[in-house]
């Protein structure tokens, strides 16, 4: 092989190293879509909404009404009954019945096809709940997307709190060395920086936390490699609060959320389902029919013979002139009974399916007169059920817009925090640039420097804190008008 295609192939290889690297940054994106593929609710409701399929379908069929076959083959013994000729026998006899029985309902006050719209409305609300699982998933992974991206931010600001108090380290001992400040500041700054490095530990460990708990939120298996990407939190788009007004957001909320399309499902079909039970309160008119035919052989056959002796009391027979009788005994006969070769078991099976053959159809009206009042019952047990429905559909509307009330004045009161907090930066950040001046030229002292550190990292984190409430506040109010989740 060429040097010019060793390179080439170390150019192709270099690139497709670089395109799976790149694939191990998580945006927010990926992990919904890998999470609405694998999380095992999303699953779940889509089992749930495969059985509710296989009930409609079933329903379905039952209209057509139904069919059976069936054929027996046995042995008698003993005293038992022909069933060609429905007469008593002690023979042994190797018997078969064959059976074709059909029926279907001709009018059942509709009791079936209500029970068909039922299931049909009950299957849609079952993929209506796979909708809403995916977007409570979806609003779950934002939420713990937005909290790892937080906790790696901590981790950066961390580490550069911690890099800014080495580097004061050692310029403080290069001042202490030349005698310019006590060994005192150096200590103090020693102490400063054990506190930043164990601060960085706790950020990394945070991080690291919310990391695996995102695993579990998407079903990734703990040990494979996760990287968020971290795009800057300025750059996520937010909607404008005076979109967002919560009675706006409620009346969309309403007639789009997923939850209030299930619940609006669930109450239709509990409504077919009170009329189809109904509907066996009332005479049904069916029709049925059957085929049906019998073959039965003895198994073992009567030989008869003749034994030489006299059996019985003789009778008297009279000549032709009628004077002289002479006596009469009938013949001594035996009779056995020996096992027939297996073909002739079976002799005269088409001749006997021909003559046995028999058909029947008809008409059946059933009319429930009283059978422990059970049906009406289960009709009035029908009827509440609609109105436990129908109030679950009321209290999750009251639900939903109690939620988006509150998401809304959360939402309203991150800004006013997030604005605050901006301004506390500014002067943090001022105040601390006064102090880094006055401590070179030792003017201040190191804890008051120090403090001054503090107060801006602690400015910092609380200002990215807010900035990130506040954008998953926003993003709660966008999910409850249907915009989805975006970063």
């Amino acid at each position: 092989m060429s040097i010019k295609k060793l390179l080439t192939l170390s150019a192709i290889f270099s690139f497709i190293s670089i395109r799976i690297l790149a694939q191990d940054k998580w945006d927010l994106k990926r992990c919904v879509e890998y999470a609405i593929t694998n999380n095992i609710s999303v699953k779940q409701a889509d089992v749930d909404a495969r059985f509710a399929k296989l009930t409609y379908d079933q329903s379905k069929s039952a209209q057509y009404g139904q069919a059976n076959f069936a054929t027996q083959l046995g042995i008698n013994f003993g005293r038992s009954i022909d069933p060609t000729t429905n007469l008593f026998t002690t023979s042994q006899s190797l018997y078969q019945g064959i059976s074709l029985q059909a029926g279907a309902n001709l009018f059942n006050w509709f009791s079936l096809r209500r029970l068909i719209e039922s299931n049909r409305y009950s299957y849609e609300a079952q993929v209506a709940n796979i909708d809403k699982v995916k977007s409570d998933v979806t609003l779950n992974v934002a939420a713990a997307y937005l909290t790892a991206l937080l906790a790696k931010e901590q981790v950066s600001l961390s580490q550069t709190k911690l890099d800014l108090t080495k580097q004061q380290l050692d310029n403080t001992k290069k001042l202490v060395a030349a005698g310019s400040v006590p060994e005192l500041n150096a200590a103090e700054l020693e102490a400063q920086f054990a506190t930043d490095t164990s601060a960085l530990i706790s950020a990394q460990q945070t991080y690291d936390i919310d990391v695996l708990s995102m695993k579990a939120l998407l079903s990734l298996d703990a040990a494979i490699k996760f990287d968020l990407d971290t795009p800057p939190v300025e750059t996520i788009p937010i909607e404008p609060i005076s979109e967002l007004q919560p009675d706006l957001v409620y009346s969309l909320a309403a007639q789009s959320f997923p939850q209030q399309k299930m619940n609006e499902l669930r109450v239709t079909a509990a409504e077919k389902n009170a009329q189809s039970i109904k509907g066996q309160l009332y005479p049904t008119l069916a029709i049925f029919g059957s085929l049906g035919n019998n073959f039965a052989n003895d198994i073992r056959r009567s030989v008869p013979s003749l034994t030489g002796v006299p059996q019985g009391l003789p009778y008297y027979a009279y000549d032709s002139s009628n004077v002289k009788a002479y006596p009469v005994f009938q013949p001594g006969v035996a009779v056995s009974h020996v096992a027939q070769p297996f073909g002739d078991i079976f002799k005269g099976y088409w001749t006997q399916l021909d003559e046995n053959f028999r058909q029947q159809i008809g008409i059946q009206l059933s009319v429930p007169i009283f059978n422990g009042n059970q049906v009406r019952t289960n009709y009035e047990k029908a009827k509440l059920n609609v109105k436990t429905v129908s109030l679950q559909k009321e209290n999750d509307l009251l639900t939903l817009k109690q939620n988006i009330y509150q998401a809304y004045f959360n939402a309203v009161g991150s800004m006013e925090k997030f604005e605050a907090n901006k301004k506390a930066v500014v002067t943090a950040e001022r105040s601390f640039d006064l102090a880094t001046k006055r401590y070179n030229i030792g003017l201040l002292n190191t804890i008051d420097y120090l403090v001054n550190q503090n107060n801006l990292f602690t400015a910092r984190i609380n200002q990215l804190a807010a900035q990130y409430d506040f954008v998953f506040r926003m993003k709660v109010l966008e999910y409850y008008k249907g915009l989805g989740v975006r970063l």
